[in-house]
């Protein structure tokens, strides 16, 4: 009985030891199969953008190369989505205008040999931070910082901050001023006197464009929601104003700041605080592929000029 005994314990052990091998071989084949999987969507997702992207580039050198003059958002590049389905999956990509914010790199001009304070710029950049309430002097302090940031020199305006800061003890990281334009709004970050402010604000109103002209944007692609950059634009055009030149936009758009100034003649839209524009150069491209359990997005910055556009950067999400 002894001997049965230990022979029923074995066999039981055994049992034990080999459905528990059977568990942990079972489990790395799902994991397995799981990475094989998201391989395989990983990789037909990027060629997927990479495809979309050079369809989205040729569509818009097509409607733009013999009309970029006008463009609003009636206009095919805007409302024909890329849509397409897949075996278990669906991908929709749409194009939409990026010149709808203020170009923080509209802040410089290019001067003799070095970036100097685009003074209209400043001032609707003035003007819009007036809209939340940020004290005069952080404004200040963030034009002269984000100017200090891109110039080529090592002298610091009377509110801006050199090298001697950023690699200084009261700085971490340590770093160097980037002495170039800014490619993305979240370097702002980056600027002290940016966070003595809500982020909300950069986040909602603001875009990092490397074409550093005067501050403007296609005021056929306004939004309510875009009321301080209209105001901003014009000094003598109050929230109010903005509001109702939006809301009664005609949908096709306008041409020319004549016909503009027609349709709303009791606004001044004299003496702007840069240019006002009718058509875009820069572009959003937004991607979104569903593939069975698998969810990724794509976001590709494109920029038009000399008749052909180009993508100056992209994200890529979930893969």
């Amino acid at each position: 009985m002894k001997d049965k005994g230990i022979i029923l314990i074995s066999v039981l052990l055994i049992v034990l030891l080999l459905s528990s091998v059977a568990v942990l071989i079972g489990n790395n084949y799902l994991i397995s199969l799981k990475r094989a999987g998201y391989i395989e969507f990983q990789t037909t997702s990027l060629n997927m953008f990479r495809n979309i992207e050079s369809l989205a580039l040729k569509k818009i050198d097509i409607e733009l190369r013999f009309n970029n003059k006008y463009l609003s958002q009636e206009n095919p590049l805007f409302v024909n989505d890329f849509v397409f389905e897949l075996d278990n999956g669906k991908i929709v990509s749409k194009i939409s205008d990026a010149s709808v914010c203020f170009n923080i790199n509209s802040i410089v001009a290019k001067g003799d040999n070095n970036f100097i304070e685009n003074k209209k710029s400043t001032q609707a950049f003035r003007k819009l931070m007036s809209y939340y309430e940020v004290d005069n002097n952080i404004v200040e302090e963030i034009i002269d910082q984000v100017i200090d940031w891109i110039d080529y020199d090592s002298n610091p305006r009377a509110y801006g901050l050199e090298d001697y800061y950023y690699s200084g003890p009261l700085n971490n990281p340590k770093e160097y001023t980037g002495k170039r334009l800014f490619i993305s709004i979240n370097e702002l970050k980056g600027i002290p006197a940016i966070r003595k402010i809500d982020w909300n604000i950069i986040d909602d109103h603001f875009c990092a464009n490397q074409q550093n002209d005067n501050f403007s944007f296609n005021i056929n692609s306004i939004e309510l929601k875009d009321a301080y950059l209209l105001s901003s634009l014009f000094p003598n055009i109050d929230i109010s104003d903005a509001e109702y030149i939006i809301t009664y936009m005609p949908e096709e758009g306008v041409q020319t700041l004549t016909e503009l100034s027609k349709l709303f003649p009791s606004r001044d839209f004299n003496s702007p605080n840069g240019m006002i524009s009718f058509s875009s150069s820069s572009f959003l491209l937004s991607s979104k592929i569903t593939f069975e359990n698998y969810i990724s997005e794509s976001f590709s910055n494109i920029y038009y000029a000399n008749n052909n556009s180009y993508i100056v950067s992209r994200i890529y999400n979930g893969i």
